[in-house]
């Protein structure tokens, strides 16, 4: 054991720093006669592993290469509208440049796959044959991270050494984006071919992991063949993929995602089909219960050694001893989703139809039949978490305004204008510009209520003042977690890079690409059926309004944007729109969906100087109760509109594909750029 902690932690340091220079190979760091043996085989992967291009909570769009920083402040999610942010107010690039860093993790992947054979008789054959697939799958993975970004890279499939004189045959011209896939298809098909289906250790490779993880790349692929515009450099298809390749990819997709029937399931430990509490408990648990039948490939975390911040960094202000506060699911985000009560555009309906704020008896009462997963989502008005309630009120309308009184809404819908310049509001609303300085407001009665909620929003709309959009972000934060204990660096809850749901998703999508273009079924399989079967699994986990037949998934027109629920998500016919929105309602905040609307080539369509939509409640002084600190028990109205900041989000035509590193272009002159850049 103490062999295996010093190769490990030589391996670890050759890894993250001695293989910085391509030219100084793990040989250097540690004999092979010292690796390829079990225990230290187990360190070599230890340090493939760790550097994995994982987008998990150390994932980032503001520094290094985007991956292992200490937290994820600045996330894709702010240019998707899952999420609001007061870190940023305009689209986030992660075009951060992961290109050496990744061929690093390749150039290690290649050594091990060239050495390894030669030590078989050491390890036996059947083990060698193992540690060479679950490192293809690394090598897989890798190259995954880089031809989403870039289109085609160069392949190698060789270690390369510099001697001092051989430059220029160790500069490789970029394959095209199709040979890409193809390669990392094959790498995943050797791993699925020569694993076994039961992991060695937790969070490693197994073939049911690799057919996971093949649903999604050859899912990516078909995507680019069917949408993406080609870029041809000399004859070469450098990004892009021959539309009548989309078909096939598609296939594979679906006979991947299928040929894990049985070995995974959703997670249902406390899902109840009449208790939507239960129900939304069971879908907040599932991100965070290790033994969850759902998790297919994890990255663990442990305290001290390896840790990490979502929770200081994202919780409400009220329940971290930092920063808390960059997670505000927007209004856009929470209107796809079922039992609450909409207007014909598909938006949150909160006024009537003479244009007057619909009052509520409660500050729960307007989401009290949301679906659960709704709500085992996002922290909601009035929910307890960490043993406190959600105090969520951007102010408080004086005591001599009855509620019974119609008020006009403050702002039209399609406007950013200030609260302030509304006559009523400046006359009759008492608000505050922080939720822990904060000028009470008495009531006759003698009592005193904050004007606005402890975890906002606020009238500053910034800051460390509380939420911007009127909620907070629920999915990966730990419950039993105090406030107090809530600090930097102390977060150890795993991230779930693949899980059951995506499969079932990639699944149903990749039928329904099919079956939308002509073909019918595979295997034996009505692909219109299974697509159905998949989505309304998904939806009675999430508790949400099953489908009433395949019919629904149709090739008619999609819902145009302000015509319907869901209708600013882009799809070219309603069926492929509805596995969308519930891709987007299931894999939000999971860096994900900025993914699949890249993939998809609707993100500088849906994101084109758009504003992300919040929802502030306001509490009536008169009748109220303060019946807690953080409750106040009273009629409320809710206001839908823009984010006050007026921020707006664009993705770029050129964000289909990030520029590759100049210093790459520098150094091998073979390389071309992408286009727009």
């Amino acid at each position: 054991m103490k062999k295996l902690r010093y190769i490990a932690a030589l391996f670890l340091l050759g890894a993250m720093a001695a293989c910085n220079t391509l030219d100084i190979p793990p040989i250097n760091v540690v004999q092979d006669k010292d690796v390829f043996n079990d225990a230290g085989m187990q360190a070599y992967m230890a340090a493939l592993y760790s550097r994995m291009p994982i987008e998990d909570f150390k994932y980032n769009t503001a520094n290094n290469d985007g991956f292992n920083n200490w937290n994820n402040i600045n996330s894709t999610w702010i240019n998707t509208g899952e999420n609001a942010n007061r870190n940023n107010g305009s689209f986030a690039n992660p075009a951060n440049g992961y290109w050496k860093n990744g061929y690093q993790v390749i150039r290690n992947c290649n050594y091990l796959i060239e050495q390894l054979p030669s030590y078989a008789s050491t390890l036996t054959q059947a083990k060698a044959d193992k540690w060479i697939a679950e490192t293809k799958f690394v090598r897989a993975f890798t190259y995954f991270a880089l031809t989403k970004r870039y289109g085609g890279v160069p392949i190698t499939e060789q270690v390369q050494s510099f001697t001092g004189e051989n430059l220029v045959e160790l500069q490789i011209p970029r394959s095209s984006e199709q040979e890409v896939y193809d390669f990392i298809l094959s790498d995943i098909d050797y791993v699925i071919a020569n694993m076994p289906e039961a992991s060695e250790q937790k969070g490693r490779v197994n073939k049911n992991v690799a057919a996971a993880f093949k649903s999604r790349v050859a899912l990516f692929a078909g995507s680019i063949a069917r949408y993406g515009i080609p870029y041809i450099v000399d004859g070469k298809m450098l990004c892009g993929i021959p539309a009548a390749k989309a078909n096939d990819y598609f296939k594979l997709a679906f006979q991947a995602a299928k040929s894990i029937d049985g070995k995974y399931s959703l997670y249902s430990k406390t899902w109840s089909a009449t208790d939507k509490i239960a129900s939304a408990t069971n879908y907040a648990n599932l991100f965070l219960d290790e033994s969850s039948p759902e998790n297919i490939l994890v990255k663990g975390y442990s305290y001290p050694e390896a840790v990490h911040s979502f929770d200081a960094v994202n919780s409400p202000p009220r329940m971290t001893t930092t920063y808390g506060d960059r997670y505000n699911p927007t209004l856009d985000y929470v209107e796809l989703f079922d039992g609450l009560p909409k207007n014909n555009n598909g938006q949150l309906k909160t006024t009537n139809d003479l244009g007057n704020y619909i009052v509520y008896d409660y500050v729960e009462q307007l989401f009290e039949n949301c679906e659960p997963r709704l709500r085992g989502t996002v922290l909601l008005p009035g929910m307890t978490f960490k043993g406190v309630r959600v105090d969520l009120r951007r102010g408080t309308i004086v005591e001599s305004i009855n509620p019974s009184t119609p008020i006009k809404k403050f702002v039209a819908e399609d406007m950013t204008t200030g609260y302030t310049s509304v006559a009523f509001y400046s006359a009759n609303v008492k608000q505050s510009s922080g939720w822990n300085n904060q000028t009470a407001y008495k009531l006759s009665n003698g009592l005193s209520i904050n004007p606005c909620g402890l975890e906002g929003p606020t009238s500053s709309n910034g800051g460390t003042t509380g939420t911007l959009t009127g909620f907070h972000g629920r999915k990966w934060l730990r419950p039993d977690l105090a406030p107090s204990s809530t600090t930097l660096h102390t977060s150890t809850q795993s991230w779930i890079e693949l899980r059951y749901a995506e499969v079932l998703l990639n699944r149903a999508e990749a039928a329904l690409e099919l079956f939308q273009n002509g073909v019918a079924n595979v295997d034996g399989t009505n692909l219109q059926e299974d697509a159905y079967t998949c989505i309304n699994a998904i939806r009675t986990r999430a508790g949400a309004n099953l489908l009433t037949g395949a019919s629904e998934l149709a090739a008619n027109a999609s819902i145009a944007k302000n015509k319907g629920v869901g209708g600013y998500v882009l799809a070219p016919t309603r069926g492929l729109q509805i596995i969308r929105i519930e891709r987007r309602k299931e894999l939000a905040f999971e860096n994900k969906i900025y993914w699949d609307m890249l993939r998809w080539r609707t993100a500088d369509l849906e994101v084109n100087s758009r504003i992300w939509r919040k929802c502030n409640p306001f509490l009536f002084a008169k009748g109220a109760v303060p019946e807690a600190t953080d409750y106040v028990l009273g009629k409320y109205i809710f206001d839908c509109r823009y984010d006050e900041r007026g921020s707006k989000f664009t993705i770029a035509t050129k964000n289909y594909y990030e520029p590759i590193p100049g210093a790459e272009l520098t150094a091998n002159p073979l390389l071309k750029q992408n286009e727009q850049y």
